[in-house]
């Protein structure tokens, strides 16, 4: 049977929407920022965290993922064995942020987005508010709307899957991340690059930009897995298209239009699909660390690596026992986090590698700032001297995380060698 009786009313009324394209995922956040600066959460720290963890979770494709133990871990540091059943800070909060988004949109009841967590769910709903106007002479037929809402949840493209069953967009995201950065941010690099020609930036790039091929992105990914302690584990070669993260997209966006605003070119591949012959023909810039066995593999002979998992660190060979780590006491999204910078010919593969991996996906997303950044790449020149540019090169750097916000990269080690 078709239905073909859904109009949509004369009167304001709202409809559940599920948001797919950059612009919606922009319009979220946008929304959830108005909310997080209202009286009912602008003085709290923790129920600001839980919203805007389950939202941007959310907005990934990982609303299947929301349980009340991730949360706990993710959002408020407790341990993966912590006992829910005493340690009800989830639920509390859950239903303390439901009260107080209730409460907002009593005072707030006509923003065009409106973000809503349902009785016994961590997933939230986003409902779109539909004006009167032309819109109220259109006859949309509920078939037609059904077959809509079905279609939002698929690929939207071949390239771009969605697991099934899971929720998981994958690479959709971050795809559009990249395209968005390029188009709009394209003719501002060329100004920047056009500016700082010479300088530090200019420096760390030229060598990698100076091969005759191009540049291979390669982020990490990974899968989710049951058998895992942490709920995940890097993805293998047999993995088409694995998840990645938030950060991880916006560092590859980063790199991809410096690339691009230098003059250069470049390809774009999960490191679980990157092999050795292709970092032998093209110089490789290594996104994430855990979640990159190539950074793993790497970095390892280098003088600051990291640690085998599950011990999370990045540790100095020349000085055993000196180590960065997270802070385990502190919530996941208070405690400050640790990234590598690297840029090093390879002795095996004669090719340049450049690494931007964090101990944590904020590590990561400092350390791609850390690259683009003239200002901060100037800071080596005081701290290695000049000659820094012509040899291999290796940092470590520290950024503050406060309310799952990142603060500016600092240096905390650098040393050189040829």
């Amino acid at each position: 049977m078709i239905l073909r009786d859904a109009m949509i009313s004369a009167e304001s009324t709202r409809t559940r929407w599920v948001p797919v394209s950059e612009q919606d995922h922009a319009e979220v956040l946008r929304a959830l920022e108005g909310v997080l600066a209202s009286p009912h959460f602008c003085n709290s720290k923790r129920y600001p965290a839980f919203l805007r963890y389950v939202v941007e979770q959310s907005l990934l494709g990982q609303a299947d993922q929301l349980k009340e133990r991730t949360i706990g871990v993710e959002v408020f540091g407790r341990t993966p064995t912590y006992d829910t059943n005493t340690d009800t800070v989830v639920r509390y909060t859950a239903g303390e942020v439901r009260k107080r988004l209730s409460l907002h949109y009593h005072e707030v009841a006509e923003t065009s987005i409106q973000i809503h967590l349902s009785a016994r769910s961590y997933q939230p709903e986003f409902l779109m508010l539909d004006e009167a106007g032309e819109a109220a002479q259109v006859e949309i037929p509920v078939a037609v709307v059904e077959r809509v809402q079905d279609e939002s949840r698929r690929p939207l493209s071949p390239g771009t899957p969605v697991r099934s069953g899971t929720g998981l967009r994958k690479w959709v995201l971050p795809v559009v991340m990249v395209v968005v950065l390029l188009l709009l941010g394209g003719a501002a690099w060329m100004r920047l690059m056009a500016r700082h020609k010479g300088d530090s930036l200019h420096q760390f790039w030229a060598p990698v930009l100076q091969a005759n091929a191009p540049v291979l992105i390669s982020p990490g990914g990974v899968v989710f897995s049951q058998t895992s302690r942490i709920g995940t584990q890097v993805a293998d070669h047999d993995v088409m298209n694995p998840f990645l993260s938030f950060e991880n997209g916006l560092a590859m966006g980063r790199v991809a239009a410096l690339v691009n605003g230098m003059g250069g070119s470049y390809t774009i591949q999960s490191s679980n699909a990157t092999s050795l012959a292709q970092i032998r023909e093209s110089p490789v810039v290594l996104i994430g660390a855990y979640n990159n066995a190539w950074t793993q593999r790497l970095l390892e002979p280098l003088r600051f690596h990291f640690s085998a998992h599950p011990g999370e660190q990045i540790v100095d060979g020349a000085q055993p026992g000196r180590h960065w780590v997270r802070d385990l006491a502190r919530p996941y999204s208070e405690s400050p986090d640790y990234a590598i910078v690297a840029r090093f010919r390879n002795p095996s593969t004669d090719s340049m590698v450049v690494a931007v991996a964090g101990l944590q996906r904020y590590g990561t997303d400092a350390a791609s700032q850390f690259i683009i950044s003239p200002r901060s790449l100037n800071t080596l020149d005081a701290r290695l001297g000049p000659g820094w540019a012509d040899a291999n090169v290796e940092i470590v750097l520290k950024v503050d995380v406060v309310n799952g916000r990142v603060g500016a990269p600092m240096i905390e080690d650098a040393y050189t060698w040829k």
